[in-house]
């Protein structure tokens, strides 16, 4: 087995294992803090930290990616790399405290800036952590990365419950994050062993700022493009349905995250140590796609189907309204999964100004989508324009990755399409079967669950689709390895 094989396989697992485990300890979080606070309450921090977030993507200038990127980095670098960090939280500390007021007339909410003014000092907080953060995924040191994230997402999950039962309302939220910050930061610094000196020298940013300007450019393009949605449903909607909407859509993502997300983590680094190497990154970016598809798609589609038990379970009685908002955005989903991987090989060859210019192009397209739909009617009618145009700018993505690796735009969608086929054949079959039977909402999903799995495994094996046999073997080569 090959060196990078081995990194692969060690790193996906551990990721997994990271990111199950810490998701299914947020998500039991969420679903206590969701009986304890209202839909308000989550609707004004969501208002907050869409007016922050912008300002966390700006906090390294994109450098952190680039020290994972680079094959050799000195403890010099490092310390400069630091230095910045720290010089950044510390400005943009100060301009969200400033802006506070203005953010609040914006919504017309006066408690978004009392809010606004407390969270801003999580800018400084998180500058600390950062290279601490980069040195560990630098290792693909994802087993001691896992454990720090378990602890941090327990420990202030458990500071959140308990301020919401003493009836700090929207301020345990705001303590819950504060809590996650300081203890992985204190975590990933005691791993990690190292620590900078005083000393900041400009000429080693310059060869760093080549590769993350133009991935800046693409995340801040990004990330106003993913809360388009966020911002204008706080303004013009309010407050509760925005709470309801940022739910449905983190328990879409809830899945891809722990699909897409866990390998993504692995991918990134693991590219960089063969980006030479173009032939052997197709090959293994096919591999791994497929198999995300494999696992993505019936899964997404599952959770549409019983989108109403999954969400009563959840989140409880009150929150309804996401069903439907739900059952739109897990389809979306799918193809999410698949998409989310295409930034890595980017980022591991270099052309963050190519992904850059293709990212312009798919988020105007799918603004376009989203403020259509809201102004045709609300919230559902958005969510169809933002799933529409999400799948039209998904092709161009494709086919400029196929540039970078040598393949075919036909070759990538044939690569995952039938197993999209697949799982829509046994979601209609499911969805049909189980409209007509009375169950409890537990026993509905469980079963309907465990029912939709087996009849696609069982398409799969039928059709002789290879992503199955594939992971078997990636499963016994890890055990091999150990």
């Amino acid at each position: 087995m090959t060196q990078i094989k081995k990194v692969i396989l060690s790193g996906v697992y551990w990721s997994t294992v990271n990111q199950v485990f810490t998701q299914v300890v947020g998500l039991g979080v969420t679903a206590v803090l969701a009986r304890l606070l209202t839909p308000a309450d989550f609707g004004l921090v969501a208002m907050v930290t869409l007016a922050t977030g912008f300002l966390k993507i700006l906090k390294d200038f994109g450098i952190g990616a680039a020290l994972v990127q680079k094959k050799h980095v000195s403890h010099e670098e490092y310390s400069t790399v630091f230095w910045l960090n720290m010089a950044l939280g510390a400005l943009f500390t100060a301009v969200t405290f400033a802006v506070a007021g203005p953010v609040s007339e914006f919504y017309h909410e006066p408690l978004i800036k009392p809010i606004t003014q407390v969270f801003s000092f999580s800018f400084l907080v998180n500058a600390v952590g950062v290279v601490w953060s980069n040195l560990l995924i630098k290792q693909v040191d994802f087993k001691q990365i896992f454990y720090r994230n378990l602890v941090s997402v327990v420990l202030s999950g458990g500071m959140g419950i308990a301020a919401a039962l003493y009836g700090w309302g929207f301020w345990a939220l705001i303590l819950q994050q504060y809590a996650l910050i300081v203890i992985n930061t204190y975590l990933n610094y005691t791993r990690s062993g190292w620590w900078p000196s005083f000393c900041f020298k400009r000429e080693f940013l310059s060869d760093l700022f080549k590769f993350s300007l133009p991935l800046l450019g693409d995340k801040s393009l990004n990330y106003w493009m993913r809360n388009v949605d966020n911002l204008l449903v706080g303004r013009f909607l309010g407050k509760n349905d925005l709470g309801y909407y940022t739910k449905a859509y983190s328990l879409m993502l809830l899945p891809v995250k722990q699909l897409s997300g866990t390998i993504t983590k692995v991918l990134f680094p693991s590219f960089s140590l063969i980006q030479d190497d173009v032939d052997k990154i197709a090959s293994i970016y096919l591999k791994i796609s497929r198999a995300i598809a494999f696992v993505s798609f019936p899964v997404m589609i599952n959770l549409s189907i019983f989108a109403e038990p999954l969400i009563l379970m959840v989140y409880g009685d009150n929150w309804r309204p996401v069903i439907p908002l739900f059952q739109v955005l897990s389809l979306l989903g799918m193809f999410q999964a698949i998409g989310t991987l295409s930034g890595n090989v980017y980022l591991a060859r270099g052309k963050t100004l190519l992904m850059f210019k293709v990212g312009v192009f798919s988020r105007l397209l799918m603004i376009v989508g989203i403020v259509v739909g809201l102004y045709s009617g609300g919230i559902m009618p958005m969510i169809y324009g933002y799933c529409i145009t999400s799948l039209l700018a998904f092709l161009p993505e494709l086919y400029f990755l196929g540039i970078i690796i040598n393949t075919s735009l036909f070759a990538l969608i044939r690569n995952f399409m039938p197993y999209f086929f697949i799982s829509l054949i046994t979601g209609i079959a499911v969805y049909y079967a189980f409209a007509a039977v009375e169950l409890g909402i537990i026993a509905e999903m469980t079963i309907g669950s465990i029912v939709f799995g087996i009849l696609y495994i069982l398409l799969c094996w039928v059709f002789n689709l290879s992503a199955l046999k594939e992971l078997l073997a990636l499963v016994k080569s890890y055990r091999k390895t150990r």
